[in-house]
């Protein structure tokens, strides 16, 4: 192990990616859901912050416009967005959580979660919500210093 700490980190978050991304294709599985990781995030998005353009869904993510496009096809082809054109900007296409859209991303948060719960059953309480905490500051810095929003 690296005694450079920022060297121990980006070891320990690629690390954490790869592991990550097992964790999320379980909880898939478990949840029987088509979503990835990016509908995912959407959907959450959507669901917590309402209705949005998609500009905004650009800036939020990071992403260009015809990235987001492609991530919310599936997602609108499944029911669970809609997407419309702006009353104020005839320009703009807003995109909004569907019902479905919400009982989907419940189940697959619901998965998530439950996994979670499992897999650190032997941490406290204050540890989980100690390492949250921390991650979620370390995505907000990484997402300003990338011009994102925060994330959500």
């Amino acid at each position: 192990m690296s005694t450079d700490p920022y060297d121990h980190l980006q070891h320990e978050l690629a690390v954490l990616a790869r592991r990550s991304e097992r964790v999320r294709l379980a909880a898939a599985d478990a949840a029987r859901s088509p979503l990835d990781r990016s509908g995912y995030l959407l959907l959450a998005h959507l669901d917590e912050r309402g209705e949005q353009t998609m500009s905004d869904l650009a800036t939020a993510f990071d992403l260009d416009a015809s990235t987001v496009t492609r991530q919310i096809a599936p997602l609108e082809r499944r029911g669970y967005v809609s997407r419309a054109r702006s009353d104020v900007d005839r320009r703009a296409t807003l995109v909004q959580i569907t019902d479905s859209g919400r009982a989907e991303r419940e189940l697959v948060r619901e998965a998530r979660t439950t996994l979670m719960g499992r897999r650190l059953a032997e941490w406290s309480v204050e540890d989980v919500t100690a390492l949250a905490d921390l991650l979620e500051r370390l995505n907000t810095v990484l997402s300003e210093a990338d011009g994102a929003a925060p994330p959500s």
